[in-house]
């Protein structure tokens, strides 16, 4: 199992557009996608901190580029940073 994890400011005046985005585009696409487990979007409980977290679990490295390959994936990342003013991935495998 790995987890990609984006990490992300929403844009200044788009945070509801980035949250709706986020729990319906994003997550209708990611759970679509084989191999993907789990997907969730985290907001920071600190007053005044918009960051947003966004963790997909998915079966394997492989199937996760096999998704971030796709044109489908390259254009939502396009439409997701028009929402956004900072953001930062990782991709991290549970060792214990």
């Amino acid at each position: 199992m790995v987890y990609f994890t984006v990490r992300c400011d929403p844009a200044p005046g788009k945070s509801d557009e980035l949250d709706r985005f986020l729990t319906e585009t994003a997550k209708r696409f990611w759970t679509s996608q084989p191999g993907v487990t789990e997907f969730h979007v985290y907001g920071d409980a600190l007053m005044g901190w918009p960051e947003r977290t966004i963790m997909i679990a998915v079966k394997d490295l492989g199937a996760l580029q096999r998704i971030l390959d796709t044109t489908e994936r390259q254009k939502l990342r396009k439409e997701f940073l028009g929402h956004v003013t900072r953001t930062e991935a990782q991709i991290q495998e549970v060792l214990v």
